[in-house]
């Protein structure tokens, strides 16, 4: 599938979270967690699925601070699933630097790469490269169009507040495809939602909380700052979940272990929140914003999100909290034969009854 077939586009994604022992007393080393995601990328291949994503941290509660490089040996093992970061923590990167290792992944992938850039949520990045969090969004807005403009042209000649002046530089390798496909991922702010829209650049929004209103709010902020500056027809709009499914119920409902203990703080003071098993429970129901449950559960509260939202990409999150790889892979098997397959009817339906749609 290309980066602008308007084709449902249904992927899993990692945020590649380590647990050295998992709650049900699991242990796992860091290159065992690295030999998961390979695996999970083979089989989301294997299964038929359009993408996966992996994250990008830069501290222990997370195996993967280099998401092209686990792609990359994901790539070599696949054909044609698309692959991307899931974020890439743009603020705390060279944008030179970020575009080149996409685009060599877009090489040794035969095209197959895309980036997905945020501000990332957490402070070690930023303290890592000696970012400054009190200019936290205008290093972002700015790196971002330093990426754009890495990406656009072979020969760059910038200047900025944040980095050092381009003069002519030549970036090099450049990606096969043109151009590379990069993507904002947008936590929950209206501002975010609009600077994507303005810039005619498909969002991935997080769906992590709260009711489905608000979700259908920010796509339409996005869709409205897009159209305003002439870029409908570029617009595309991904929704991440956090996504299990299993044959019956009482499974899914123990996951619960699990799910807290992905999300929990690590440490005194640390990101994260302690979710409580009512909290779960009500993430569950029919209104509630996790896809965890039976095949015929999470397909109905898919479709339902699709009608409020009108999504091109569904992106699951799906190995969280140390899950066992046999479940996961089950999980997947489900995505893959049962979500996926009824949002694309779904879309293709959408698609025919539009103003104008033919089948020329």
């Amino acid at each position: 599938m290309s980066a602008q077939d308007p084709r449902m586009d249904v992927g899993i994604a990692s945020l590649a979270d380590f647990q050295p022992r998992t709650v049900d007393g699991r242990p796992l080393t860091a290159g065992e967690r690295h030999s998961q995601l390979i695996r999970l990328g083979v089989t989301a291949d294997r299964l038929g699925l359009d993408h996966i994503g992996i994250g990008e941290h830069h501290s222990v509660d997370f195996a993967v601070s280099s998401p092209a490089v686990v792609l990359a040996a994901i790539a070599a093992r696949t054909s044609r699933i698309r692959l991307t970061s899931s974020v890439s923590t743009l603020s705390a990167l060279d944008p030179v630097r970020l575009y080149e290792d996409f685009a060599t992944l877009d090489l040794v992938s035969e095209g197959r790469a895309e980036i997905t850039v945020g501000r990332s949520a957490h402070p070690e990045p930023f303290e890592l490269f000696g970012v400054p969090l009190s200019h936290y969004d205008q290093v972002f807005a700015e790196k971002l169009g330093l990426l754009l403009r890495v990406r656009d042209e072979p020969r760059v000649t910038w200047h900025g507040r944040f980095r050092s002046a381009l003069a002519g530089a030549a970036v090099v390798p450049r990606a096969r495809q043109d151009p590379l496909p990069v993507w904002i991922g947008v936590g929950g702010t209206a501002a975010s939602a609009e600077r994507a829209g303005r810039l005619g650049l498909p969002m991935m929004l997080g769906y992590i909380g709260g009711p489905v209103e608000r979700l259908a709010h920010l796509a339409a902020v996005y869709r409205a700052a897009g159209e305003a500056e002439g870029h409908g027809h570029r617009l595309r709009l991904g929704v991440g979940v956090h996504f299990f499914s299993a044959d019956g119920t009482a499974t899914a409902l123990d996951t619960y272990p699990y799910y807290r203990d992905f999300l929990r703080p690590k440490r005194p003071g640390g990101n994260g929140l302690t979710v409580s098993p009512e909290q779960f429970r009500a993430g569950l129901d029919p209104s509630g914003h996790l896809l965890i449950g039976t095949p015929e559960r999470v397909t109905e509260k898919a479709t339902a999100l699709y009608e409020a939202v009108r999504f091109d990409r569904l992106q699951a999150l799906v190995d969280w909290g140390g899950l066992p790889d046999d479940a996961v892979a089950s999980s997947v098997g489900h995505l893959a034969t049962a979500v996926a397959p009824a949002l694309r009817r779904l879309a293709g339906a959408a698609a025919w009854s539009r103003p104008g749609a033919s089948r020329a």
